[in-house]
């Protein structure tokens, strides 16, 4: 919330003339366009080509106003009304950057959560993003052959319903913990770099919260099969949220199987479930509550780096780490990741204070 100073001109009672101009926080050069309006009045002026404009209302008082346009961060302030007119001077809006970023679904693939220790981590807060240097990143280089400034993953704290789930030992994100709950997990809100978060203070990565409240999520029915040959060659997905329901009860449910007896390169079988169930309350119009259990089972045989001579030599697929044991293939390194999780939240939400409890 931003207030600014303001001068009043005493007079008649008939009606306030709101005066002022609206320009760009960067150049300063005025803004065509923008709205203007006061809580519960149905009046709203625009600006001119160089931000100027001027709104008569008949309100009086202590009043909300807002300043709106679309690719920019909305501004609301309070003013008294206590005169025939009201000077507001210079307002100046921001660029909203979370608009270039809302497609910022994190674009992790299962080769590329090879191991979590040691200079083997790569993943984490890489996005495939609007922007232009993040998008060529994400999808032409993948986390397993670069890191965003050289970053390493713990730079980045990810949270799901306000929890920070960077685990306390080495303070990077394990995603194998909600892996396969893609459906789940599209409700998220990306902060990049040292930009202000509504849910943490972040991190030199920025900060990623991860939303699977029952009452954010669409209501209904979605179920989907894949077939690939990476890591895995077949995967069985379907999600269930019910909305908000006249008892203020919302539950969602999502069921996840992924298998293969081998991906792409040999040796490297995979086997993983996820199951993921939430079910809240609304508890008045400032309360809600809300139980979600996560569990999600990950077992594969991983594979070697290789120089490029050995792959020269082998082909792109070769894994030392497999052989034949009494007729059957096994791999030397299999790894299990099974760590299920449990959060009971309760929020108290009204116009100018939040609290959570987790």
């Amino acid at each position: 919330m931003i207030l600014l100073a303001l001068s009043i001109t005493k007079g008649l009672a008939q009606g306030v003339l709101i005066t002022g101009q609206v320009l760009e926080f960067r150049d300063r050069s005025g803004l065509e366009g923008v709205t203007v309006r006061l809580d519960g009045v149905d009046l709203y002026a625009t600006t001119d080509k160089q931000g100027f404009f001027r709104l008569t209302v008949a309100a009086r008082g202590a009043q909300r106003l807002h300043v709106s346009a679309s690719q920019y961060q909305p501004l609301t302030f309070p003013v008294i009304l206590e005169g025939d007119s009201l000077e507001l001077g210079p307002v100046f809006l921001k660029r909203d950057l979370e608009q270039e970023k809302q497609d910022h679904l994190i674009t992790l693939t299962e080769g590329e959560l090879v191991d979590d220790t040691g200079p083997e981590t790569q993943s984490g807060l890489l996005q495939a993003t609007r922007d232009v240097f993040l998008n060529r990143a994400a999808f032409d280089f993948g986390q397993a052959f670069f890191r965003i400034r050289g970053y390493d993953s713990r730079e980045g704290v990810v949270l799901i319903n306000g929890i920070p789930l960077n685990r306390n030992w080495d303070d990077r994100p394990q995603w194998n913990n909600w892996g396969g709950l893609n459906d789940a997990t599209r409700n998220q809100e990306f902060n990049y770099g040292l930009e202000a978060s509504d849910h943490t203070f972040g991190g030199l990565l920025g900060a990623t919260h991860i939303d699977m409240s029952p009452f954010s999520a669409r209501p209904g029915l979605r179920v989907s099969a894949a077939a690939s040959n990476r890591t895995y060659s077949r995967r069985l997905m379907a999600t269930y949220h019910s909305g908000k329901g006249r008892k203020g009860m919302a539950f969602s449910l999502a069921l996840s199987r992924r298998w293969g007896e081998e991906g792409f390169v040999s040796g490297t079988p995979y086997d993983a479930y996820s199951a993921f169930i939430s079910a809240g309350l609304v508890l008045g119009t400032q309360h809600t509550l809300s139980l979600s259990v996560i569990n999600a089972y990950n077992n594969r045989g991983r594979s070697s780096a290789i120089t490029e001579e050995v792959a020269e030599l082998l082909g792109p697929r070769y894994n030392p780490y497999w052989g034949w044991q009494d007729g059957e293939r096994r791999s030397s390194r299999t790894r299990t990741i099974h760590e299920p999780i449990a959060m009971l939240n309760y929020d108290f939400s009204r116009e100018d204070f939040r609290l959570r409890v987790s």
